[in-house]
């Protein structure tokens, strides 16, 4: 696979290309904001799509449940995460915040709190809230290690809020950490003191950098696994979020009940589109050698742009272990939100800061950058990005 070929996405009806327009000024852009890639998908999984297109029939696809997907997902997670699941619990939607909609819905009521680190993904605050539920956050500590979770702060915070579910992302987004499996044991202890349920969001869980390690909640503790609910997607990992599916696990009947209760009030959430089923198939069973390959060539990406962000500005690179977006403290800056967005689109950098990820003033000021693109490309973003920071740190 060729990462480094560059592919005209304008007039594709891409959100992060085309769509960029609604979000930034300058139609010069180069968008490094939204989570998807501007690499193809691999071969396989191309050629799967066009045979299923081929037959020129675009009805109502039938329930995973109803065909070898369910154990083509067992096999995925036996070799890549060790984790032997039962095929017959997992269930599905149209993707992992959907999922989790159904979930809060399913299995909390109105005024319930639920707790989440932050900086967190912007969409676990609006699935709660529009959920009336009420959010709790759980900031992380920002070390020279790394981000660590506040352990004090969390079960202060589930005993003072009565809290009754947590929301864990792991790998974490937008920090890119991998939770160790003692922190993930120290995480269960805490939510099992106090009962509460453990939604764990893995949609990034295929997309750990070389050197580090990854282990599913439900492997590490699964003396609680009745209380737990993980979702997964191919979405992330091999660029296939327009297909719109993800799929959970619980070995909790109950939980299953419930969520498809909750699902029942919505309009087919659970059912795939065409393409999803011939994709995901051809992703889990042929996708391996490209995700290798991927691997490496976003590790590279990051060694790149962090080498040159630190080199010529005073901001700092998290060392992340996963994912494929940076995360950078420009807390040196004595700018407010405003100004840092207003000059990073004019200078022509598409990228999100802390609003998006329920960060304030007093948290710092930062920037996610989505690196997931061909060098060339990459170059010239990091370019633009560092001027702008170059101009406001004199200014």
């Amino acid at each position: 696979m060729n990462f480094d070929q560059v592919h005209q996405r304008h007039n594709t009806y891409s959100i992060k290309w085309d769509g960029a327009q609604d979000v930034y000024q300058n139609p010069e852009v180069i968008p490094m904001w939204i989570a998807d890639m501007d690499f193809q998908s691999p071969k396989p999984i191309i050629e799967a799509v066009q045979k299923q297109v081929a037959q020129g029939i675009y009805g109502y696809t039938v329930e995973p449940g109803m065909t070898e997907i369910p154990s083509v997902i067992a096999q995925w997670l036996q070799q890549r995460n060790a984790w032997q699941i039962v095929p017959e619990n997992l269930g599905y939607s149209a993707g992992v915040v959907n999922g989790l909609s159904m979930a809060i819905r399913g299995l909390t009521k109105e005024g319930d709190a639920i707790i989440t680190q932050t900086p967190l993904y912007g969409h676990f605050k609006l699935a709660i809230e529009a959920s009336k539920r009420q959010l709790i956050t759980n900031p992380l500590m920002k070390t020279a290690q790394g981000y660590q979770i506040d352990w004090v702060d969390l079960e202060t915070k589930i005993q003072t809020h009565h809290v009754k579910m947590a929301i864990l992302c792991n790998p974490h987004n937008p920090t890119g950490r991998v939770w160790t499996p003692a922190e993930l044991r120290h995480f269960v202890q805490i939510c099992q003191k106090y009962q509460v349920i453990i939604l764990s969001d893995d949609i990034h869980s295929d997309l750990i950098l070389p050197g580090n390690h990854y282990s599913p909640l439900a492997t590490v503790c699964p003396e609680y696994q009745d209380h737990m609910i993980t979702f997964k997607s191919p979405s992330k990992t091999f660029n296939l979020a327009g297909f719109q599916f993800a799929y959970y696990y619980t070995t909790n009947e109950a939980y299953q009940t419930a969520m498809q209760q909750a699902a029942s009030y919505a309009s087919n959430p659970d059912l795939p589109t065409t393409l999803a089923l011939p994709a995901l198939k051809a992703a889990y069973q042929a996708g391996q050698p490209w995700l290798d390959e991927l691997l490496i060539y976003l590790a590279d990406n990051l060694q790149f742009l962090t080498d040159q962000i630190e080199s010529q500005t005073k901001a700092q690179v998290t060392r992340s272990q996963a994912t494929y977006l940076a995360w950078i403290d420009v807390s040196y800056l004595k700018v407010s939100e405003e100004q840092l967005q207003m000059a990073l689109d004019q200078g022509g950098v598409g990228v999100q800061t802390n609003e998006e990820f329920d960060l304030t003033a007093q948290d710092g000021l930062f920037i996610r950058l989505n690196f997931a693109t061909p060098r060339t490309i990459l170059e010239e973003g990091i370019q633009r990005l560092i001027k702008v920071l170059q101009d406001l740190d004199q200014a």
